[in-house]
């Protein structure tokens, strides 16, 4: 058998060419789980586009399956021209770079497929093709070339193989639980596809350097170059809550609808008027609107009912560390109290998976370790976790109204059990019907302190503090302190001369809602004296 050449595993000491063997199966499950990683991620480009059915996933399969195909077999012949570890260093920083520059374009890429594909067969095959292929070809080039490097004689061919193979595969198990389990519902796809291509970066560096003939010169940079990737991603990825150059070519697009995605709870339209991006859903004819961003200015609450609901919140908890919402959106407003306290860890608990993956895409809200969004049912997720929140956030609407399970005496029960001791809620709802008066008859009755901020447009917040003994006198003090310290786009003093003077008035003709009696529907259309916008 031919012996690997100087380059690709140069004479040195026992000691160094065992260091060799083990960076190079190391990298193995480095590029593995990278693989698998990936194409869990695939699916999370794809399904804004042509869904999250079978088509789908049979074409991300297939297309890594077929890309590990062509790159054992690219990685093989190659290895017996060129066995050096400076090539297998070349394959594995071509397909980092590649994964580095994916969120820049895959976007425009997947939306001219989705426009000129109209099966979704077809369509999510080539998409699968043009976003995962490239990468996933050269990724796979690894293994067979690592096993060519490691052969010193053909005795040793089984165990070496074996032992390639067998780590790459514990990588890529690693790889798909720890995206689906952890990853994605900590940082995100974009995150994590800048994660993956950093670690591929790296690696490549460090075989680069293996390679080289100077090895400690090679190993000091890369040493260097790994320091600065992981101490500069962590920073991006924790305080990028808003990619803003998504918002900048959406601004630059043509007024009019972007896009129509179906789910199975929503359909869900992204519109274009100047600067604003408006998220609508459409039920029986309707069209509801959800939520409004300025693609201008991030820190902006365009709807009225979201600048005096971020600003009646915050003054109720005696202090804020962990925030949650109950419904998405857009993501303004969770983007809002992101950008403005730093220090606050926000969950946002949003029923419909298609509804982030929108607010992802268009809005280009982004997830980090302290901005999470996660798909659940509101209620099912209180009643799962066991965390405590310093503010609950109520803004999860279908159509004109309320789900009744998030409107009733016992759900209100179990959002006070979920608060830190003095935490505080607060909930969206519209006044003008039966349903109102029902709802600030029901808060009444659960939480001791109660208030209600008009927005003005057909929305009231009502802002609830768990504590008995809660000072209202306090509240303006409380607004000019927490105002000072954060600087806050919509100043909290000026929510106050909101409020109304007597909030258990308007339980008048309330009837208390309850599980086993939630009349939603019918309240909702009882004294309705005007047309609703909603949220």
């Amino acid at each position: 058998m031919t012996q690997p050449s100087a380059e690709a595993m140069p004479r040195a000491t026992p000691s160094s060419t065992t260091t060799t063997s083990v960076m190079i199966y190391g990298i193995a499950f480095v590029t593995g789980a990278i693989v698998m990683s990936f194409e869990m991620l695939g699916s999370r480009y794809l399904n804004p586009y042509f869904g999250s059915g079978i088509y789908t996933w049979a074409s991300l399969i297939s297309t890594v399956l077929m890309a590990l195909t062509l790159g054992y077999f690219l990685g093989g012949w190659l290895a017996d021209r060129t066995a050096s570890l400076c090539v297998l260093a070349a394959t594995v920083l071509i397909a980092s770079v590649y994964m580095l520059v994916l969120p820049s374009f895959a976007a425009p890429l997947l939306e001219l497929l989705l426009a000129d594909i109209e099966d979704v067969r077809t369509g999510s095959l080539v998409a699968s093709l043009a976003i995962l292929l490239f990468p996933v070809t050269f990724f796979g080039m690894y293994s067979p070339f690592a096993i060519r490097l490691m052969l010193r004689s053909a005795q040793s061919s089984g165990t070496v193989s074996g032992t390639v193979y067998g780590v790459s595969t514990f990588g890529s198990i690693v790889g798909t639980l720890g995206t689906t389990f952890y990853l994605i519902p900590i940082i995100g796809t974009r995150a994590i596809t800048l994660w993956l291509g950093a670690a591929g970066v790296v690696c490549g560096l460090i075989l680069l350097a293996i390679g080289r003939a100077d090895r400690k010169a090679g190993a000091a940079a890369a040493a260097l170059v790994i320091a600065l990737v992981l101490a500069s991603i962590p920073a991006s990825a924790q305080n990028t809550l808003i990619d803003e150059s998504v918002r900048a070519e959406i601004l630059k697009r043509k007024d009019g609808r972007l896009a129509h995605v179906e789910s199975e709870y929503n359909d869900i339209y992204v519109t274009k008027r100047r600067n604003q991006l408006i998220m609508t859903f459409q039920l029986k004819g309707w069209d509801y609107t959800e939520s409004i961003a300025n693609l201008e200015d991030p820190d902006d609450l365009p709807l009225p009912y979201s600048q005096v609901m971020t600003s009646a919140s915050l003054l109720y908890p005696t202090k804020i560390k962990r925030i949650l919402m109950i419904g998405l959106g857009g993501g303004s407003i969770s983007t809002y109290f992101g950008r403005a306290m730093p220090d606050v860890h926000i969950d946002t608990v949003e029923l419909d998976q298609r509804v982030i993956d929108v607010a992802k895409q268009y809005f280009a809200v982004r997830e980090t370790p302290r901005v999470r969004y996660i798909a659940a049912d509101g209620r099912v997720f209180l009643n799962r976790s066991k965390d405590l929140y310093d503010l609950i956030l109520l803004d999860a609407y279908r159509g004109g109204y309320v789900p009744f399970h998030l409107l009733t005496r016992e759900f209100y029960t179990l959002a006070k059990n979920r608060l830190t001791p003095g935490g505080a809620i607060a909930f969206n709802i519209h006044d003008g019907t039966k349903l109102y008066h029902s709802t600030v008859k029901t808060l009444g009755e659960v939480f001791p302190t109660l208030d209600l901020y008009p927005s003005g447009v057909g929305e009231v917040i009502a802002t609830l503090s768990a504590d008995p003994k809660f000072d209202r006198d306090a509240l303006a003090s409380h607004a000019a302190a927490l105002q000072q310290r954060y600087n806050f786009r919509f100043a909290l003093p000026d929510v106050l001369k909101r409020r109304m003077p007597n909030p258990q008035g308007e339980a008048r003709g309330g009837v208390t809602i309850t599980d086993d009696f939630a009349p939603v529907n019918l309240y909702d259309t009882i004294d309705a004296a005007k047309p609703k916008r909603k949220k």
